[in-house]
């Protein structure tokens, strides 16, 4: 599957960055924060040491999203600090919150059009707020607010309001119900220019099912919604990823933030278009290419757009490898029949094209491939971005499911194993990565895994996946 290549790395920050003061010094209606007070909130283990997550505080109270994070070696070196803290605040806490739960009910029951007494508030949670933290304009001013979580007779009724303290005013809100917004449009055919405008979904071509909108007449519309959703439901279970609020787009039509697909598009000289793609904001897919494992593909392309950042180079065909890996376990663990059986690693089957490569053994007729780093067909000037992923979905079988290849015998880790261990290399590969840095990362990430025993990963894990490098020479630098 193909993307246009509009590549943003994760953000960076220096050290400069950290934490101003918190102390507030000055006039209550306009208080600079002086002193530092930070409060360590947690320390995560990573295949590269550790990450420490800090919380600002002014006076006792945290201020939301005034948090930085410590990129940190295995010797405990700080190597970068990322993250916003709140410079000044305006106001002060009242003496209780009496009339913010009121004030959140109110809010929601007039944007949803639910009644008062259908809704109960949890208790305030004071907050200091900032709203250029979150990205806003402005002078960037912290005031004091009081959270409050609204709830519904619905499961999904579920919001946070941060109302402001001693009054009425909600600055905002946001649901704490984490499914995927989807919109999907239908081009009906409709030749695309190829440019990023011509096939938005809500501006170019108007929503043809949204979240919780009435099945369409045309199943590839009720196909990606599925999709859209199942592939949701595993960044979210399996890496704790809200897919929406990663890669979601929000074109100001009306349907907030979603995961956006345009379907049956064509292209100038190709009708039914043979394929599909992520565009840096959303996916679209020609005529029938529409399948769980596709889609999921695409969709990871938006997801190592905003981790890795993979471009150029070999980083080109590892950014398809770790597509065809995380659309492959998209379309197993939502047990799609495209992906069963014989079709377990057959990217594409039941799709309009085919199935297009096979991870198992990209050697095959389907769409040759080298399974091995400077092996047969390995190409180190990658005229194409799909040709050398082969490297990749071999290694993904290998320490999946197992199997012996190139002299080396490879026990099967499972599938949850495997996820969490390629969810390290997607985190940790920079974008320049080359595929002996794929080698180095699988086995980094396979042990702070170990060490941290999460999901049961074990030393001897890792020494599958060790041997699973050395079977793909993914340990080799290619000729």
């Amino acid at each position: 599957m193909s993307r246009k290549r509009v590549i943003v790395g994760t953000a960076t920050a220096s050290a400069a960055l950290v934490a101003v003061s918190l102390v507030v010094t000055g006039s209550p209606a306009s208080a600079t924060i002086a002193q530092p007070s930070m409060r360590a909130m947690n320390a995560q283990a990573m295949p590269f040491g550790s990450v420490l997550r800090s919380q600002q505080e002014v006076g006792g109270v945290p201020v939301f999203g005034g948090q930085t994070v410590q990129i940190r070696d295995k010797a405990g070196t700080v190597l970068a600090t990322h993250g916003r803290t709140a410079k000044k605040t305006a106001g002060a806490f009242p003496a209780s919150d009496a009339g913010a739960a009121d004030a959140a009910i109110a809010d929601v029951a007039k944007r949803t059009g639910l009644a008062k007494d259908a809704l109960k508030a949890d208790a305030p949670r004071a907050y200091w707020y900032d709203a250029t933290l979150g990205g806003a304009k402005g002078d960037g001013v912290a005031v004091p607010t009081y959270q409050v979580t609204v709830h519904g007779t619905k499961f999904q009724d579920k919001w946070t309001e941060v109302v402001k303290a001693g009054t009425a005013d909600v600055l905002t809100s946001w649901s704490e119900v984490r499914e995927a917004n989807r919109d999907v449009c239908d081009a009906n055919h409709k030749v695309v220019s190829g440019t990023t405008d011509s096939v938005r979904c809500g501006t170019a071509f108007d929503v043809t099912r949204k979240e919780g909108g009435a099945e369409s007449s045309v199943a590839d519309v009720n196909n990606v919604y599925t999709f859209f959703g199942q592939a949701s439901d595993f960044y979210s279970k399996y890496v704790n990823v809200d897919l929406t609020g990663l890669i979601g787009a929000d074109y100001s039509d009306g349907t907030g933030k979603a995961l956006r697909g345009t379907v049956r598009i064509c292209v100038d000289g190709e009708c039914p278009f043979a394929n599909a793609f992520w565009d840096g904001e959303q996916m679209a897919f020609g005529e029938g290419v529409t399948t769980d494992d596709i889609t999921g593909h695409e969709l990871t392309h938006g997801v190592t757009q905003h981790t890795s950042g993979l471009s150029g180079g070999q980083a080109d065909s590892i950014n398809e490898g770790l597509s065809d890996v995380f659309g492959k376990f998209i379309g197993i663990t939502s047990n799609d029949p495209n992906d069963t059986g014989d079709n377990r690693w057959l990217l594409g089957a039941g799709s309009s094209l085919g199935a297009i490569r096979n991870m198992k053994d990209p050697r095959s007729s389907l769409s040759p491939q080298p399974d091995m780093v400077n092996g047969p067909g390995w190409q180190t000037n990658n005229p194409d971005e799909h040709i050398n992923d082969g490297v990749v979905n071999k290694a993904d079988y290998l320490i999946t499911d197992g199997d012996t290849f190139n002299n080396q015998t490879v026990r099967g880790l499972g599938l949850d194993k495997s996820v969490q261990v390629w969810w390290g290399v997607e985190n940790t590969l920079t974008p320049s990565a080359t595929f002996k840095d794929v080698g180095e990362a699988l086995n980094s990430s396979c042990a702070a895994l170990a060490k941290a025993g999460t999901a049961g990963i074990t030393d001897d894990d890792c020494t599958q996946v060790a041997n699973a490098v050395k079977a793909t020479q993914l340990d080799q630098d290619p000729s």
